[in-house]
């Protein structure tokens, strides 16, 4: 457990060690889970995401597991037509009595750590963890990240992920104008997924089980998506079982929890 072995590795060490605790609405009956949607890529159109939101009914919590768009860069002015409807989808969601929280992905850029800010940009989210966050529901104590940090080989995505959530690096695209400034995030993504290619062939087993050894005393789940996979570590020996999410883009498949842990995944139509 994490508060019996030391860690190593500074980001996990802040996420594992204190992580932000949420708890789903009152009368809560599930809670969903969605990774990797990657909307803007051709093969992830955005009406069949908002058709599985129109299907979400409150009370209830929907997770966003991180990257919902290809690129997206959260600063007013900078959103495209198409952010524009998922944005009011996840708000007309809100209105039917669930809870939103998005934790932050490798392919958004901005979003405030301020609540207030937060609603000031009139973002469709009642939370935004930029590492992740323990669920404490009926007991059970359930960890959401998205899973960039998860590959501590994965150095020069780990030294771009510091930066890209830098304030200078905010500032600078301040500067630019929307068009630009989204031109140059996509090319910059391009040249940090080229250069972690070879992370991305193979599944970090070793540090998944690791992470899930090491989860908080109060941890029994953990769930991470960016790996676009599906599949289960850890528990024996120790801490908490690990669940990859797959990829929305590829899978159309969304994880559905109950308040005694149950879990089922639900396929949509493409």
């Amino acid at each position: 457990m994490a508060g019996e072995e030391q860690i190593s590795d500074p980001r996990w060490q802040t996420l594992l060690k204190a992580p932000p605790r949420l708890a789903p609405p009152a009368g809560t009956r599930h809670v969903h889970v969605v990774a990797d949607a990657h909307l803007g890529d051709p093969a992830s159109p955005a009406e069949p995401f908002l058709e599985m939101l129109r299907e979400l009914e409150g009370p209830g919590l929907c997770v966003v597991l991180g990257d919902l768009f290809q690129v997206w860069l959260a600063l007013p002015g900078f959103w495209d037509a198409q952010a524009g409807r998922v944005l009011e989808g996840l708000e007309q969601l809100r209105s039917r009595g669930v809870r939103t929280v998005l934790v932050v992905g490798n392919r958004e850029f901005f979003l405030p750590r301020d609540k207030a800010l937060l609603q000031r940009r009139g973002l469709p989210f009642d939370e935004v963890c930029h590492d992740g966050f323990l669920l404490d529901w009926q007991g059970r104590g359930s960890l959401f990240t998205h899973g960039d940090i998860i590959n501590r080989a994965d150095s020069a995505y780990l030294r771009w992920r510091a930066l890209s959530r830098s304030a200078p690096l905010e500032w600078l695209f301040r500067l630019l104008p929307g068009r630009l400034a989204q031109g140059l995030a996509q090319r910059l993504e391009r040249t940090i997924r080229q250069t972690n290619m070879s992370h991305r062939l193979h599944l970090p087993e070793q540090d998944l089980r690791d992470f899930a050894r090491l989860a908080p005393a109060d941890c029994q789940a953990i769930y991470a998506g960016h790996f676009h996979a599906r599949g289960g570590y850890g528990e024996k020996g120790g801490g908490a079982r690990l669940t990859l999410v797959p990829d929305w883009m590829g899978t159309r498949t969304v994880l559905r929890m109950g308040p005694d842990g149950a879990e089922e995944w639900l396929e949509f139509p493409a």
